[in-house]
């Protein structure tokens, strides 16, 4: 069951620890990589930080993090290791233009996941920090933003609306609404000039959605993140 909290506040400790493995399961988990990187040789298995633990408080929303990899959260996709499991966390945005559309990203054949839609975002980096020294969302989505769209769209967001965070209990995505001043022709052609000069494949194209063809998610029923329909309806609603 997905839930979908809209948030007062959000805080992401790092709580130092790491999730320990016993090695009979780290083996399969290292087994599991190695089969994956036949089919994806450009997969990478970086640090994820994983959610052990949530405090709600009438929305003020406190996640505790410790840090596991990216291999781990793979085999979850596939296997219930329980307490072993990485509960990847992650933020990313929905960009919305200056004429009300929302975009989202399009897996592209840079990853595991083509054709599916989603978040602009990925995992929150250890640097990704606030001056109170936390993991900070909106600095990890604003990073992401500009490895997966260019310094041109980053640049024009010019406020930050409501953050939501979504979950399944095995994963933890933490998406803020980045308000742009560029209409969307203008965020279309500069991600075209973006793509057009970047060697990235992770993103094929961004598409947008708004009042008059929210209809059209349904298209991505089956291809889609954790969230990335109902959230975007409700967003769209709001218009």
């Amino acid at each position: 069951m997905t839930t979908i909290i809209k948030t007062g506040k959000i805080t992401v400790k790092d709580t130092g620890a790491r999730l320990m493995v016993p090695a009979e399961i780290d083996n399969k988990i290292k087994d599991n990589w190695n089969e994956l990187l036949k089919i994806h040789p450009f997969l990478f298995n970086g640090p994820v930080f994983s959610t052990a633990n949530i405090i709600n408080q009438d929305g003020e929303v406190t996640l505790e993090c410790e840090l596991s990899d990216y291999a781990n959260y793979q085999y979850v996709q596939k296997y219930d290791i329980g307490e072993y499991s990485c509960k990847n966390t992650y933020a990313g945005c929905l960009l919305k233009s200056a004429d009300d559309r929302i975009f989202v990203s399009l897996n592209g054949s840079g990853s595991e996941n083509e054709g599916k839609i989603q978040f602009i975002g990925g995992v929150i980096d250890s640097e990704d920090r606030n001056e109170s020294g936390d993991l900070d969302p909106i600095i990890a989505a604003k990073r992401e933003l500009f490895e997966e769209a260019g310094a041109v769209i980053r640049d024009s967001i010019v406020s930050y609306g409501s953050t939501y965070l979504i979950t399944d209990g095995s994963k933890y995505g933490i998406q803020t609404i980045f308000s742009s001043k560029l209409n969307s022709k203008e965020i279309l052609a500069a991600f075209d000039e973006f793509k057009n000069s970047s060697d990235n494949t992770e993103i094929a194209r961004i598409i947008s959605f708004g009042k008059d063809n929210a209809n059209e998610l349904m298209r991505y029923e089956k291809r889609h993140d954790l969230g990335v329909i109902d959230l975007m309806k409700e967003v769209i609603a709001g218009l």
